[in-house]
Formats: structure tokens, C-alpha cells, sequence
């Protein structure tokens, strides 16, 4: 194999976001730590399977989406790997197949419970594939799958009729967890969508899409700084102050490609906000910005998007 086609596998599998999925699991566990590990059980082996899941389901999503969109990509991108005829179609196809079927395989090893959300990320990938050229409301099902990361992580602590046996309590933070990434990501395409338009754009068209990649601050900050305030504020602030050097350097580069990149990388940040809190030994305030400076590595290797 050249290393050409080494590269664009990578490419296609979007690798170099890895460490963000496994931000978003590493905070899901966390919660299910706190809230399960008197009643619930997760081994070591148990959260390396659950790590191996969630790549396998990521990078899988990632090779369908190229398999899907081979035809845009002859028009618009010609020197994609599949359009380019670097790598078959099929191939990537049975890539694609393969780690998802082997990520939802792997979260059933351990517990049905995972197994099940495992199944929802799948859904949402194939659904966000299907829609995400043809309907802006697509971006749920994007943002569904990332959301549903963090319970397939936290309540991998719990058995199925542990699981079956929940109150209404043990899911009120999801919501929050899914409109504060959700709308992350939302403010990262509307962003470069905004910054790319040939368009003039109205003050609000301008101002919303950052709005939305605030939304972190809403749902993920705003509760805890009314319970710890001293311990909130600090990846608050780091968050708050990597945000704005992104941005403004967007407003003067106008490099949307790396803007997108750099609030990417910024995901296990977002996570930050919980995992400061949340964390049982301060190994962890080390661990979730590595997770981010690691996805800017990766980045050199092959791009993010």
C-alpha cells in the first residue's frame, strides 16, 4: 500500500477527530461513575471496549459518508479518493460496514444498554448520510450521534433491568449534554457558512451562529456555576478565551477551513466544563485538554474534515 492511499484512508475515516469522540465518551463514563458506581459496575476491560466502540462507530460513519457522496464529490472534489479512483468504492463500503457493525458488536459485549445507543448512533449516521445534502434539518441526526455518546458511556455501568428500572432523574442532564454539543456544532457550520456566503449577511445572520457555539456556556456552564462557581469558572474561562482567539482569527484570516478544524479540536474543551467538575482525581484536568491538543496533531497527519 502507497503512502498515498495510507493517507487518504486516514482522510476518509476523519482519524484525527478520534480524540474528541473519545472526549465526549470519557464524560459520559464519568457521569455514569457518579451516578451508577453504587449500583452498576464498568471494568477496565469494559471502557476499553466502549473506547473501541465509539471509533469504530465513528471512523465506520465517516467512511459511509464518502461512499455516499461520491457523486457530489466527482463534481465538486475530483481528487477525493474514491472519485479519483484511489480506492474502490465497494472497499470503502465494506470499511464502512464492517467497524460499524464491529462498534455496535463491541458495546453489546457490554451491556445491552450501550449496545442500544450504539444502535441509535448508527441510525443517526445513516440518517445524516441520507438528508445531509438535501436538508439543512439533517444537522440533528449529526449532532444526535454525537450527543448519544454520552449515554452509550454512562450507562454502559448498569445492567439491562438496571437500566429498564431508571427514574425520570437519571436523564434529566442528556438533554442539556445534547443542545450544549449540539448547538457547538451547529455555531461551527453556521460559522463557516456564514464566513463563505457571497452573500451580504444581516447583523443577526452574523451574530447567531456564534451564539450557537456558546451554547456550552448555557447548558454546560450556566448550571454548575450556580453550585460550584469557584471550581466552574476555571475551563469556563479556558474555554471562553480558546473560542475567541478562534474566532478572531477567522475574522481576520478569513481561513474557514482552519477555523472549522481548530472548534473541532476544541470539542474535548466543551467537555472540559463537565469533566473539571465531575472528575474523581485531577488526573482527568490533565487528560481532556491533551485529548484536544492531540486532535490539532492528528490534524498534520490528515484532515479533520
Amino acid at each position: 500500500m502507497t503512502r498515498q492511499k495510507v493517507i487518504d484512508l486516514l482522510a476518509m475515516s476523519r482519524f484525527a477527530n478520534l480524540p474528541t469522540v473519545w472526549s465526549n465518551g470519557l464524560l459520559g463514563a464519568l457521569i455514569g461513575y457518579g451516578s451508577f458506581q453504587k449500583t452498576g459496575h464498568v471494568s477496565p476491560t469494559d471502557l476499553t471496549l466502549i473506547a473501541l466502540s465509539l471509533a469504530c462507530l465513528y471512523l465506520g460513519g465517516c467512511f459511509f459518508n464518502d461512499w455516499h457522496d461520491v457523486a457530489f464529490d466527482q463534481k465538486t472534489r475530483p481528487d477525493r479518493p474514491i472519485p479519483s479512483g484511489r480506492w474502490p468504492r465497494q472497499t470503502v463500503l465494506i470499511f464502512a460496514l464492517v467497524l460499524m457493525g464491529g462498534g455496535l458488536v463491541l458495546s453489546a459485549l457490554v451491556t445491552p444498554a450501550s449496545a442500544l445507543f450504539a444502535a441509535g448512533i448508527i441510525i443517526c449516521i445513516l440518517a445524516y448520510t441520507k438528508w445531509h445534502k438535501v436538508h439543512p434539518a439533517s444537522f440533528i441526526f449529526m449532532a444526535g450521534a454525537r450527543a448519544l455518546i454520552y449515554p452509550l458511556a454512562a450507562f454502559s455501568f448498569l445492567s439491562w433491568e438496571q437500566f429498564t428500572n431508571l427514574g425520570p432523574e437519571s436523564w434529566a442532564l442528556l438533554p442539556l449534554l445534547a443542545l450544549g454539543l449540539g448547538g457547538y456544532i451547529l455555531g461551527i457550520s453556521l460559522t463557516a457558512r456564514a464566513e463563505t456566503s457571497k452573500d451580504p449577511l444581516s447583523d443577526i445572520a452574523k451574530t447567531f451562529p456564534i451564539l450557537c457555539l456558546c451554547a456550552p456556556i448555557l447548558f454546560f456552564s450556566g448550571p454548575l456555576l450556580l453550585q460550584v462557581p469557584k471550581a466552574a469558572i476555571i475551563p469556563l474561562a479556558l474555554f471562553v478565551l480558546v473560542l475567541a482567539i478562534t474566532v478572531r482569527k477567522l475574522r481576520s484570516n478569513h481561513d474557514v477551513g482552519a477555523f472549522v478544524s481548530r472548534t473541532l479540536a476544541a470539542i474535548p474543551l466543551v467537555d472540559f466544563l463537565i469533566v473539571f467538575v465531575l472528575a474523581p482525581h485531577f488526573i482527568f484536568w490533565i487528560i481532556v485538554p491533551l485529548l484536544s491538543l492531540s486532535a490539532l496533531g492528528l490534524q498534520k497527519i490528515a484532515p479533520a474534515t
